[in-house]
């Protein structure tokens, strides 16, 4: 009988290498080498995210859940935030995030916390946003993730449920790769009309909606104002 996964465990293995695979140079395993080469699409997701936020967030506090470690940190400093605060699960991916901010001109005004999602205080009026984290939260966690974050602003990007020829890849690679050995603690898909009903219960509005070829079956939700032609 397969055991359980702990989410924690999982991530601390994983992240960093992940993150290296995705978003550098540095692939660990055959397998990885060629998914980093096809993650295109989220290689398009990050410079999106910070495209798309940034005409909302000058003078405003942002909170990045699942934020690894920190790539959009200074960034989104660097666009008029007036504060950033990371949480990530993995102890390790917080000590890259604030090993690679240390330094940073924004050092004071950028905060970094391991913890889970579902030990959430109130997030106040904050901009929340995250990339890809809905993808292994469980509905209870994501429904604490927007009671915290209620009085603020939303801005998450998911795994949209739909028949597609890449999401069947998807599908099959993380079943190779690490699937099929994880007990069921693989990424989750969502529709928008389940992210909707979230945000209707905790008095947030429902998401506006931004799809783009180039992010593949991802998109964003969020009750922020989107551009009213595809970003380029």
């Amino acid at each position: 009988m397969t055991e359980a996964i702990d989410p924690k465990i999982f991530w601390e293995e994983k992240i960093l290498g992940w993150e290296d695979s995705r978003y550098g140079d540095r692939s660990r395993g055959w397998m990885e080498k060629i998914a980093g080469r096809a993650s295109s699409s989220l290689r398009f997701r990050i410079r999106a995210a910070v495209a798309l936020l940034a005409p909302s967030i000058a003078g405003r506090d942002v909170v990045e859940l699942g934020c690894g470690s920190g790539l959009l940190a200074e960034q989104l400093m660097d666009l008029g935030a007036r504060g950033y605060r990371g949480i990530d699960i993995s102890e390790k991916a917080i000590a890259r995030a604030r090993e690679r901010v240390a330094a940073s001109r924004h050092a004071e005004a950028i905060r970094f916390e391991a913890g889970p999602v579902s030990g959430l205080p109130p997030l106040g009026a904050a901009v929340i946003f995250s990339l890809g984290l809905f993808d292994w939260l469980t509905p209870a966690e994501i429904d604490h993730v927007f009671r915290a974050g209620c009085e603020g602003h939303y801005f998450h990007a998911i795994a949209e449920r739909r028949r597609s020829l890449q999401q069947m890849i998807h599908r099959l690679y993380v079943h190779l790769s690490y699937g099929h050995r994880c007990a069921g603690y693989v990424p989750q898909y969502h529709t928008v009309g389940e992210i909707a009903a979230v945000a209707s219960r905790h008095g947030l509005p429902a998401p506006n909606i931004y799809r783009d070829d180039r992010m593949s079956f991802g998109i964003f939700v969020t009750d922020l104002p989107l551009p009213a032609k595809r970003w380029e």
